[in-house]
């Protein structure tokens, strides 16, 4: 046998022995790692308004409602997404994946909602235009009636705690305000456009606990313009 093939029949037996090892290697890897699949971050969204010029909420309730409540659900959704993406699901209890899949939705759900919140305060009263106030008529009768249950809706909640949301149900290819009780009860294939935060730390800092104020405040402050937007997305699903 020549040198050469010497030499290459030694570096065929390096080449499978380091295969072997790389492979027993993987399959030393717990399989809900190797499996995992890398969860993208939620960022923190900043305030698209000067909180000093919304009209009826106070620029250090909004700041506060934004940056505790709000930053405080992207972190847990975060860290909910981590612990997810790291979990053996074979061998976790049941009660747990439940736990953290509960929790999930709800976390979801807040983050979803507070950006629409936040999103549709405006620092100069503004008036629904163009398809939205024409299907705004058309669903509920009028602007004013709309209103109405819309405010109804939102004193219908024990105090401290919900959200009304003015919706678009592709389904049905119309417009409906919801009464979700807590943040795991947002409305199924419905695109939010609207939603009003009924929990206490969206309005005690101002109104403690005169709810009907603010409620009024937060109708008057409403950025039409962003669910008019909203609308014209939704109606394309």
């Amino acid at each position: 046998m020549t040198a050469i093939s010497r030499r290459s029949m030694a570096a065929g037996a390096g080449l499978l022995v380091g295969a072997i090892a790389i492979a027993a290697r993987a399959q030393q890897v717990p399989p809900q790692l190797a499996s995992a699949v890398p969860v993208p971050k939620v960022t923190l969204r900043p305030l698209t308004i000067n909180p000093q010029k919304v009209k009826g909420l106070s620029a250090n309730l909004l700041r506060t409602h934004h940056d505790t409540e709000y930053a405080g659900t992207v972190k847990k959704l975060n860290a909910i997404g981590e612990q997810l993406a790291k979990a053996d699901f074979a061998d976790m209890p049941p009660e747990k994946v439940g736990e953290l899949k509960r929790e999930e939705q709800t976390a979801h759900n807040a983050v979803v909602l507070h950006e629409i919140y936040f999103d549709g305060l405006a620092e100069a009263p503004t008036r629904p235009a163009g398809l939205l106030a024409q299907a705004l008529s058309r669903d509920f009768g009028s602007l004013d009636r709309w209103k109405a249950e819309f405010v109804g809706t939102a004193r219908s909640l024990a105090s401290g705690t919900g959200w009304v949301i003015l919706a678009y149900t592709p389904r049905d290819k119309r417009l409906f305000n919801y009464r979700a009780e807590n943040d795991s009860m947002a409305p199924a294939a419905a695109v939010p456009l609207l939603v009003m935060d009924m929990y206490e730390h969206a309005y005690s800092g101002d109104y403690g606990t005169d709810i009907a104020k603010y409620i009024e405040a937060f109708v008057q402050a409403i950025k039409w313009t962003n669910a008019e937007r909203l609308y014209r997305e939704a109606m394309r699903v």
